[in-house]
C-alpha cells in the first residue's frame, strides 16, 4: 500500500521516498518541453545551427551529434526520443532530491505548462 504525503510517496514495503505521481507527470512534461526546445523548436534553430557546424562530419563522435540534434541545414530534426533520454539522465537527480523546492518547482511548472499548451494547440492540427 502506497501512502500520499504532500508531494512524497512512501510504499508501505520500502523506506525509500519517491516523488508522487503529480510530480512524476509535471516532471516528464517539462522533460518533453526541454526535448522539443533541444531538437525541433525554431527558437533554438540558431543555437543548434552555430554548435553543428564546429561537427567535423568524419568523427563518428560528431556524426552520433548530428543525429540528436538534427542536420546544420536545419532541413531536418534531430531525435527527440534520444534526447529526451539525456534530458531526463541529467534532471532526475534534481528532481529526486529537491522536486520539491521552488527553485526547481516553478521552473519545471512552467515548462510543464507550455508543453501541455503546445500539446493542446496542436489537437486535430497537422504540423
Amino acid at each position: 500500500m502506497t501512502e500520499v504525503c504532500g508531494w512524497w510517496a512512501v510504499g508501505a514495503y520500502d523506506h525509500v521516498m519517491m516523488p508522487s505521481v503529480v510530480v512524476l507527470v509535471v516532471y516528464a512534461l517539462a522533460v518533453a518541453r526541454v526535448t522539443t526546445l533541444i531538437t525541433h523548436d525554431e527558437v533554438s534553430r540558431p543555437a543548434r545551427s552555430r554548435v553543428l557546424e564546429w561537427f567535423n562530419p568524419n568523427r563518428r563522435v560528431h556524426r552520433a551529434l548530428v543525429y540528436l540534434l538534427g542536420p546544420p541545414d536545419g532541413d531536418d530534426q534531430g531525435c527527440p526520443w534520444c534526447v529526451s533520454i539525456w534530458v531526463g539522465a541529467v534532471t532526475a537527480p534534481v528532481v529526486w532530491w529537491w522536486g520539491e523546492l521552488p527553485v526547481v518547482l516553478v521552473p519545471v511548472l512552467a515548462l510543464a505548462v507550455s508543453q501541455t499548451t503546445g500539446m493542446i494547440y496542436s489537437i486535430g492540427r497537422n504540423q
